[in-house]
């Protein structure tokens, strides 16, 4: 298959080198073209122009929020079926399929679960959208990337991604917060994280994220930024229902401190060095 990923940030450029692996063609656009010399030695066939990805199979949109596949859609000219990863909100999302509709794009919303080694190891959960016949045609290209669960409508899988890397982040503030009792208890981290992952308290964060968290060693992942936008975007679309989220308020503040600190670039468990 001939593949165009706009977008090579660390998940774009994960599922770059998984498809080129995999013995597809794949393009690559981004808008930093410092990149581009590292994704040419690995098999990327880098462009110069979201235009000059319309001759393939499937393009893929891997991009900040909406608001860039907004952009991107608004200048991209295709008859492949559009494949948009991008976290977004519900407001930018009826923005992009106002575009989708006038522009006749054959388009799947694919919200992804996982960070870029599950992208570069084609290993992601995709939370999909849209028309379940252009699922059942795209099964086979999404099943490249990862597993695919077909959730139902666009705003269907968006508002569930929202849902699901709040918890996450949810999840590791409160990890983040209880790491000093941890520390108290003179466990190795293997020992301390074996033993939570046996019990009620196991979660996918405490045993990726916690290790780093003991350590201070903190890999980038999935930044204090984009984490800000998720929580800020799901209060926003809980409270035009009428309905509060304290705790995620609480936490978008714990965000913001760490962002106003100079950390937005930095993995969201870093947010435990302002905890403590």
């Amino acid at each position: 298959m001939r593949v165009c990923i706009i977008g090579l940030g660390r998940m774009g450029r994960g599922m770059a080198v998984n498809l080129v692996n995999k013995g597809h063609v794949v393009y690559g656009y981004d808008v930093n073209k410092s990149i581009y010399a590292a994704l040419n030695n690995v098999g990327v066939k880098t462009v110069d122009s979201v235009r000059q990805c319309g001759d393939t199979d499937y393009v893929v949109l891997a991009l900040p929020t909406g608001r860039e596949s907004a952009q991107v859609l608004s200048e991209l000219s295709t008859n492949a079926v559009v494949i948009d990863t991008t976290t977004m909100s519900i407001t930018e999302l009826t923005q992009v399929l106002s575009i989708v509709r006038n522009k006749g794009f054959k388009y799947v919303t694919a919200r992804l679960e996982g960070g870029p080694k599950q992208a570069e190891s084609g290993s992601l959960v995709l939370f999909v959208g849209g028309d379940e016949q252009l699922y059942r045609q795209s099964e086979e290209f999404l099943r490249q990337l990862g597993t695919p669960i077909y959730i139902g409508t666009h705003e269907q899988a968006t508002l569930l991604k929202l849902i699901s890397t709040s918890i996450i982040i949810a999840n590791t503030m409160i990890l983040a917060e209880l790491s000093p009792l941890m520390k108290e208890l003179g466990l190795d981290t293997n020992t301390l994280v074996k033993a939570l992952s046996m019990s009620g308290a196991d979660s996918a964060q405490l045993r990726t994220r916690l290790p780093w968290i003991l350590s201070g060693n903190y890999p980038e992942s999935f930044s204090i930024d984009l984490a800000k936008y998720v929580i800020d975007e799901t209060i926003k679309h809980s409270m035009s229902g009428g309905k509060s989220l304290p705790v995620m308020s609480i936490i978008g503040k714990l965000l913001e401190i760490a962002r106003n600190e100079g950390k937005g670039k930095r993995d969201f468990s870093e947010v435990a060095e302002i905890l403590k």
